[in-house]
């Protein structure tokens, strides 16, 4: 008897531990996934507001720019606060992503050249090993050196 019992519960054991290795070796989840049992705001697209998620029309997914993007400080010393603006490059598909503070949806850039992007308004280049943003010749955000 003590046998059966005894088997009984080395299997039962085995099973639980087989479980939790299966749904911790998926590999299906994405971070965002496991924000959803928590809940909150959520914009258009889905994404987590509260949890830093934003949507990135580049990579077609909600992302965490200070997890993701090159972060860019305001140049304008004048403002009483400072606000970053971030960048994603996609040397592939040869387009870069800005996300300022002033725009509620990212902008989409073309690569004109190997340090420029543009599109008509904006214009990201790199001087110096470092990536600005500029808008009609005044540059508003550049790279940490």
């Amino acid at each position: 008897m003590k046998v059966i019992i005894t088997v009984l519960s080395i299997l039962s054991l085995s099973a639980c531990q087989n479980n939790k290795t299966q749904s911790i070796a998926s590999n299906d989840v994405k971070p965002q996934d496991s924000i959803q049992n928590i809940g909150g705001q959520t914009d258009e697209h889905g994404c987590y507001i509260a949890a830093g998620y934003t949507w990135s029309q580049l990579k077609n997914d909600c992302i965490r720019l200070f997890e993701d993007g090159i972060a860019l400080e305001n140049l304008n010393t004048t403002d009483t606060y400072h606000t970053a603006a971030y960048l994603i490059i996609d040397s592939l598909q040869k387009k870069a992503e800005i996300f300022v503070p002033s725009s509620h949806e990212s902008i989409l850039l073309t690569q004109q050249n190997d340090s420029t992007f543009s599109n008509g308004t904006f214009l990201l280049a790199k001087e110096n090993f470092c990536w600005t943003i500029s808008m009609k010749n005044t540059k508003l955000y550049q790279e940490r050196k």
